[in-house]
C-alpha cells in the first residue's frame, strides 16, 4: 500500500523525463518511507534496486551483483557470475547499459556501503566525472543516517560534492495523508494516531493493523515487544555515539523545561555545556528552537520537542513502565494516557491547523501567501500578563492571527474578542485576517457575525474525509 508522496513522485518523474545523466540524493530519518518512495518510482521502469547492508565489502559487492542480475536475466554471461570482481567492473557494466537506454540505479542505505567500503565515494566520483555524465543513467543515493548524508555526501568536502542534480530530504507526512492509513477509524482516533506516529509511514502502518487508537497504542507502545516501545533510543543510537545526555535533554524539554537555563538545570549542566547537544538535536529534527514571529530576541527563545513520536513517548511511556513490566497495557492506557490525550493533542491541533492553511493556500489561495508563518507570545502592557497567539502569518501590509480550540465546547464571542485583543498587540496598522479553528464548532451568534476578515473553520472542514 503506497499512500501520499505525490510531490516527491512528481519531482522524480520530472527529473527522469529530462534527458541525460541525473543524480538524486534522497535522505531522511529512518522509517520515513524512502525505500517505498523509490520503489514506487522505479516500478515498471528499468531500475536496479540495491540495498546496502552492514556487511563486509565482498558481501556488499556480491549483493549488488545479484541486484544487477535480477534486472538482466537474459544476459547469460552475467548470470554465471557470483559477483563482479570489483566495483569498477560493476559500474562499467551499468555505464554500458546506460549509454543506450534510460536506466535507474538505486543504492539504498548508501551510508552502510560507504562505511563498509569508504573508497566507494571516490569511485563514484570518478565514474560520474569520466564515464556516466554523458549517459542516460539516473542515479539515486538514499540514506537514513541524516548526519552522514549531509556531511559525507552533500557537504563541500565530499568527493561527490557538486555531482548531484537534485536532493530531496524526505519529510514526515502531514495530517491529511496520515489519516488515509485509517479509513475505518473515527476521525478523533485517526488524528490521535497522527499525533502518536508523527506522520512517519512505518509507524502509521503499524498502527493501521489495529481496530482503533487504544489497541494500537497498547500493542505498539505499551508492550515490551511493541515496535515503538524502544524506538526513540534506537533512533538516537543510529545517529549518536553516546545517548544518555541527549536522552535527558529530550526528557527535560518534554517535561516542560523550554528555556536553555531550565533544561541545563534539569540535566545538571550549565547552559554552555548543553548548547552543542541542543544544536545536534535540532539538526536531527527531534527538537526545535522557536522565537515569537517578528521577535528573534534571545530572551524569548524556547525549545520544544518537534518530533511528535518523541513527544508522545517521553510524555507517556516512562510513567507506564511498571504496568508494562507487569503486562498490563490496557491499565496503562486507561490510567496514564487516555485522561490526558485532549490536553496533549491541543498543541498538535495547532500544527494541523497550520498545515490546513498551507494546503488551502497552495490549492486554491483561500488564504493570502504571507512572507512568514509561526506563532507569537509576549507581554500585554495593559494587563501586565503574558499572551500567546497560536497561529500568526505576516507580510508588510497584512497579518493573520488564529486561535485553535481542541475542546468539547463550541467557540463563542469571548474567544473571538480575546483573539482581537491579542492581535492588536502585534497588528501595527496592517490589514488583519482572523481565523478560529474549533473541534466542536461555533455558537450561533458568532456564526452570524462571520464576515470577510473572520474565518470560522470547524473540524469537518479541516479533515474533509472523502
Amino acid at each position: 500500500m503506497f499512500i501520499g508522496r505525490e510531490k516527491e513522485i512528481q519531482t522524480l518523474e520530472r527529473l527522469y523525463d529530462q534527458p541525460g545523466y541525473q543524480m538524486v540524493v534522497l535522505y531522511g530519518r529512518r522509517r520515513i518511507g524512502k525505500t517505498s518512495l523509490i520503489r514506487e518510482f522505479g516500478r515498471n521502469r528499468s531500475a536496479i534496486f540495491y540495498t546496502a547492508t552492514k556487511d563486509e565489502p565482498s558481501i556488499c559487492l556480491r549483493d549488488f551483483t545479484a541486484s544487477v542480475k535480477e534486472l538482466f536475466p537474459e544476459d547469460a554471461t552475467l548470470q554465471l557470475l557470483d559477483s563482479f570482481p570489483n566495483w569498477n567492473v560493476a559500474f562499467d557494466y551499468v555505464g554500458t547499459i546506460a549509454q543506450r537506454e534510460r536506466m535507474i540505479l538505486i543504492i539504498d542505505e548508501f551510508p552502510y556501503l560507504a562505511k563498509a567500503y569508504p573508497a566507494i565515494l571516490s569511485v563514484l566520483q570518478k565514474y560520474i566525472d569520466q564515464k556516466w555524465k554523458d549517459t542516460n543513467l539516473f542515479l539515486i543515493l538514499s540514506g537514513s543516517s541524516v548526519s552522514f548524508m549531509v556531511d559525507q555526501v552533500l557537504a563541500h568536502e565530499s568527493p561527490l560534492y557538486g555531482r548531484r542534480t537534485a536532493q530531496i530530504r524526505l519529510q514526515k507526512m502531514d495530517y491529511k495523508d496520515a489519516m488515509n492509513f485509517f479509513p475505518e477509524w473515527s476521525t478523533e482516533d485517526a488524528l490521535y494516531a497522527y499525533a502518536a506516529c508523527d506522520g512517519v509511514p512505518q509507524y502509521l502502518l503499524a498502527f493501521s493493523r489495529w481496530k482503533n487508537f487504544q489497541e494500537a497504542v497498547q500493542n505498539e507502545y505499551l508492550r515490551s515487544e511493541g515496535s515503538l516501545f524502544e524506538e526513540p533510543e534506537f533512533l538516537l543510537r543510529e545517529e549518536l555515539r553516546e545517548t544518555s545526555l541527549y536522552n535527558s535533554i529530550i526528557e527535560a524539554i518534554a517535561g516542560g523545561a523550554n528555556r536553555s537555563n531550565e533544561i541545563a538545570s534539569c540535566v545538571g549542566k550549565t547552559p554552555n555545556a548543553i548548547a552543542n547537544y541542543l544544536n545536534v538535536l535540532i539538526s536531527l529534527e527531534i527538537i526545535q528552537k522557536q522565537s515569537p514571529l517578528e521577535d528573534a530576541s534571545s530572551k524569548r527563545i524556547i525549545y520544544e520537542v518537534s518530533d511528535n513520536m518523541f513527544r508522545f513517548w517521553y510524555r507517556f511511556v516512562p510513567k507506564c513502565r511498571t504496568m508494562i513490566a507487569m503486562g498490563l497495557p490496557e491499565d496503562a492506557f486507561k490510567k496514564r494516557i487516555q485522561p490526558y490525550m485532549t490536553e496533549f493533542f491541543g498543541h498538535i491541533f495547532e500544527e494541523i491547523c497550520m498545515q490546513y492553511i498551507f494546503r488551502k493556500t497552495a490549492s486554491n489561495h483561500e488564504f493570502l501567501v504571507y512572507d512568514a508563518y509561526g506563532k507569537w507570545w509576549g507581554p500585554n502592557p495593559a494587563t501586565k500578563s503574558q499572551e500567546e497567539i497560536d497561529i500568526v502569518a505576516v507580510d508588510d501590509s497584512n497579518i493573520l492571527v488564529g486561535e485553535c480550540k481542541w475542546k468539547g465546547e463550541k467557540v463563542g464571542y469571548n474567544v473571538f474578542n480575546k483573539l482581537v485583543e491579542r492581535g492588536n498587540l502585534i497588528r501595527r496598522n496592517r490589514e488583519v485576517q482572523y481565523v478560529l479553528f474549533s473541534k466542536a464548532g461555533f455558537e450561533e451568534k458568532l456564526l452570524k457575525h462571520e464576515e470577510r476578515n473572520l474565518l470560522l473553520i470547524d473540524l469537518d472542514q479541516v479533515i474533509c474525509r472523502e
